[in-house]
């Protein structure tokens, strides 16, 4: 069962969805697949990240973002192996701050 996250009407400096979406399906080949770092996925987080700097998002905020989207792959609330899943996040999460704060 899929969890429905409801992130409230957009406010002006919110993430587009299209940006927020390119992650997911990034984020949905990655779990499908065996390559640990695709340049698909880093080009997501990145492009994710600077939005969310240029737009004066809290990184608190786009690290939300992340895990809900995360969270909501049928892929990530099936898997087998949780450990895997967490540690996986974990160097999202670890990209995803560095690009934000990256110059």
């Amino acid at each position: 069962m899929m969890i429905q996250r409801d992130t409230g009407p957009m406010r002006p400096n919110a993430l587009a969805q299209e940006t927020v979406e390119a992650v997911r399906r990034a984020l949905q080949c990655h779990v499908r697949s065996t390559d640990s770092d695709s340049p698909e996925l880093r080009s997501a987080l990145h492009a994710l990240a600077r939005e969310a700097r240029e737009k004066a998002v809290p990184p608190e905020q786009l690290l939300i973002t992340l895990k809900n989207v995360w969270q909501s792959l049928a892929e990530v609330e099936n898997a087998r192996d949780f450990n895997q899943q967490q540690r996986t996040l974990q160097r999202l999460v670890t990209i995803c701050i560095k690009e934000y704060f990256a110059d």
